[in-house]
């Protein structure tokens, strides 16, 4: 929702990203049927990519390629950040919480290779 009040995408865009969204969800459930290491294995592997494109996205803010206008309501509210953040503030945030989404899922693939489950191992105090 924070990037969709930065992008104002046109209809047919958001149109687009529902389709999307609604294939992947599809797929992603039978995937996780039939293997959820394998599932939470994809998950992590696209989560570090988009740590890299945000990264790239800061070098574009930072560059002045991209203009750091303030933060959307929305992303103040959601990540309590201060009330003058800007667009960087939002991506760098942003980025942080795609690394501990990538490192949870890496941890849960590693749990269901070693043959157990979540509920029986949970991530140690201090993982990320």
């Amino acid at each position: 929702m924070t990037f969709m009040e930065v992008a104002q995408p046109r209809w047919y865009e958001r149109a687009l990203v529902l389709a999307v969204q609604g294939v992947f969800f599809n797929a992603y459930f039978l995937g996780y049927i039939l293997s959820p290491k394998f599932a939470h294995r994809v998950v992590g592997y696209l989560e570090e990519e988009a740590i890299h494109s945000y990264t790239e996205y800061l070098k574009d803010l930072e560059s002045g390629k991209i203009k750091n206008v303030p933060a959307p309501a929305i992303a103040i509210d959601y990540w309590r950040l201060p009330a003058n953040a800007t667009l960087k503030d939002v991506v760098t945030v942003v980025r942080a919480d795609e690394a501990h989404h990538r490192d949870v899922n890496h941890f849960a693939s590693d749990i269901h290779y070693q043959g157990m489950q979540l509920k029986e191992s949970p991530a140690p105090i201090g993982y990320h």
